[in-house]
């Protein structure tokens, strides 16, 4: 008679269990994936639903490693060849910890369901160092007011988990031989010890560098797909304490200078002439918001919500195609203030901020200028108080230096109007040359303005754009304040934005390009000929610093990863990182991993990035390849080395 086989050993087997308890998390993490997708599909319109299959098949990958991360302890529970494992009290320990750590997974991945949007990257390992001074308890009860839906999920994916994890219990062992037991389960062990190895490794074979973000490049036509395939989890744990930078040689020491060269010489006819210099870096205004940058939507009758600063554009200069180098607000200070661009991680966070770093409050202040920088949250908000005292800025002045808590709106620092007067008044007291920077914080989430400007701006689709009138409006205030005063026309105005806004509505913002479109607008009241608007020219956040010390004539060599727009001979570039590096050169835009390029577009007859050109324009994408190489070993190399000195 044929034996057969008794299926009912199988709820016997820990084995069996274990995989099974597994393979849940697994279709959690692909739960959360397709969530993260419809959650912001508005940021990967281009992505077919093809695309979206190969991206989910490859975000399997990330999932494995992720899973077998969270859930070591609950393996090794579970794989140790002991017979208490079948105890009642024994499994549910190991049952508790596999709903602990992996709804703290599914926290992770559910959180970025809305914070991406923010970002535009996965969470990653700093994201604990980068709000690490900040209100915690506000954090969550502002979130938890505004995204209850999130939560809401997280506790419906967690019931499924623990509704499917009780389907799969194991049931009490009736015979045991040990002579087979505890060698086979021994074995067992051991083999699959060497599974998970293999797996969070990314692979068996000696050569087989670990697993890391980088690798999800492999799965996608377009790099900002790289977060469809990667987890919340994956990121942050292969991102702790981590920064990536590796000494690259494409190029020889010369040849690299050659293509790209951050150090900057004076012209022969430099003469430093000592105006003053503020700097207005306004939280999340992007281009999208100026009426002035798009005179070309909604049929010519779009107007915007910044009716102030586009006047002030009329009798400012203006390079048209003007973008941030980071999407983060602690992205903006060292791309503005010391040219500097964050590369994969915020710079502030990494290990070289401790560098010798190039600084425009610094190189200033060596010429006899008074330094300053304000910021109305409260003091340490973001860590800028250490990173002004890091780049040499001489007096910060947050919310403790104002002084009047009223004024607070409750959630991030002092409102603009408020905030934006008391600067004024402040740099009335400075004895010139003055240097100062601003970062407001009132366009930002939760979007509120004063109770007593309800409905005295401007709505749009998206709460942020009534913020930004109100913030336009204080910034109005500020200049009839300052324009009262002495040194008001020996001044040079600078006003950027640290980011673009959250959301976006015209499908021109919504690209690769037009996530980091912010306006660049430079006003000298005393100096009529510094006008005009540029079509053509390329600027960025890092141009700023090497901009400003050539307009006063700055008589030194000194370093920056941007150029002057002074100097045509410079270039007419801008660079980014989003999953790879983002290059602007002219009409042409350029993605590039640091081996291969994904992506090449002409973006000015192409703003939706369609059509991808890698193929047919060979000469082109081979001269702006090299540009990029040369840029990223001048990066890493003089970062490694510290050689941010010229």
């Amino acid at each position: 008679m044929t034996p057969r086989f008794n299926f009912s050993r199988l709820r016997e087997s820990v084995h069996l269990q274990l995989l099974l308890a597994l393979g849940v998390a697994m279709l959690l993490y692909t739960v959360c994936r397709v969530l993260f997708y419809l959650f912001n599909q508005g940021f990967f319109l281009e992505t077919s639903f093809s695309d979206l299959l190969y991206l989910m098949w490859g975000g399997l990958r990330f999932d494995l490693v992720a899973v077998l991360y969270t859930n070591l302890l609950f393996i090794v529970l579970l794989l140790l060849p002991f017979r208490f494992r079948h105890h009642p009290a024994y499994q549910k320990v190991a049952k508790w910890v596999f709903i602990v750590f992996n709804s703290l997974g599914l926290a992770l991945n559910c959180g970025d369901l809305v914070y991406y949007r923010f970002t535009l990257r996965r969470t990653t390992g700093s994201v604990v160092r980068e709000f690490g001074n900040e209100d915690w308890g506000g954090f969550a009860t502002s979130f938890l007011k505004d995204f209850w839906y999130v939560p809401a999920i997280w506790l419906a994916l967690v019931l499924v988990m623990v509704w499917l994890y009780n389907r799969i219990q194991l049931k009490k062992r009736t015979a045991f031989n040990p002579w087979f037991y505890y060698p086979w389960h021994t074995t067992v062990m051991v083999l699959m010890v060497g599974l998970c190895i293999g797996a969070m490794r990314g692979g068996f074979r000696h050569s087989t560098r670990p697993i890391t973000l980088s690798n999800a490049g492999e799965y996608v036509e377009r790099p900002q797909e790289m977060y469809i395939v990667l987890n919340t989890p994956f990121s942050i744990i292969r991102t702790i304490n981590k920064t990536s930078y590796q000494k690259v040689e494409y190029f020889t020491d010369q040849q690299a200078a050659q293509l790209f060269n951050p150090v900057h010489l004076p012209a022969d006819s430099a003469r430093f002439t000592p105006k003053n210099v503020v700097i207005i870096i306004w939280e999340s205004l992007g281009k999208e918001a100026v009426g002035a940058y798009n005179k070309h939507l909604e049929n010519g009758t779009y107007t915007g919500y910044t009716p102030f600063i586009d006047s002030l554009m009329g009798q400012s200069k203006v390079y048209w195609h003007s973008f941030a180098n980071g999407r983060k607000s602690i992205d903006a200070l060292p791309s503005v203030l010391t040219s500097i661009p964050s590369i994969q991680e915020p710079f502030v966070l990494t290990q070289y901020v401790s560098n010798n770093l190039p600084s425009l409050p610094r190189t200033l202040s060596q010429k006899g200028y008074h330094t300053s920088f304000f910021h109305g949250a409260p003091n340490g908000s973001m860590g800028f108080d250490a990173l002004m005292n890091l780049i040499g800025v001489q007096h910060y002045y947050g919310m403790t230096e104002y002084g009047k808590p009223e004024d607070f709106d409750g959630m991030w620092g002092i409102w603009d109007e408020e905030f934006l007067q008391f600067m004024a008044g402040k740099l009335n007291t400075f004895k010139e040359p003055f240097m100062s920077t601003v970062f407001t914080t009132s366009s930002h989430h939760p979007y509120k303005v004063p109770a007593r400007y309800k409905g005295k701006f401007k709505k749009g689709p998206f709460e942020i754009f009534e913020c930004l009138g109100y913030s336009d409006m204080a910034l109005r205030k500020f200049f009839e304040k300052a324009s009262q005063s002495p040194w008001f026309k020996n001044t040079l105005f600078v006003i950027t934005a640290d980011h673009s806004a959250t959301f976006t509505y015209y499908p021109e913002y919504q690209s690769a390009v037009g996530n980091f479109a912010v306006p660049i607008i430079f006003f000298a009241p005393g100096d009529a000929a510094f006008r005009g608007v540029e079509p053509y020219r390329v600027v960025q956040q890092l141009d700023i610093m090497p901009t400003v010390l050539a307009y006063l004539g700055y008589d030194q060599p000194f370093f920056s990863f941007g150029k002057s727009l002074l100097a045509p001979s410079q270039g007419n570039f801008a660079v980014s990182y989003q999953g790879a590096y983002q290059w602007l050169e002219n009409e042409y835009f350029l993605q590039f991993d640091g081996t291969n390029t994904l992506g090449l577009y002409n973006y000015q007859k192409d703003k939706l990035l369609k059509e991808n050109l890698k193929d047919q324009l060979p000469e082109v994408r081979v001269a702006l390849e090299n540009k990029v190489k040369a840029f990223i070993q001048q990066y890493n190399n003089r970062m490694l080395e510290n050689k941010l000195q010229p």
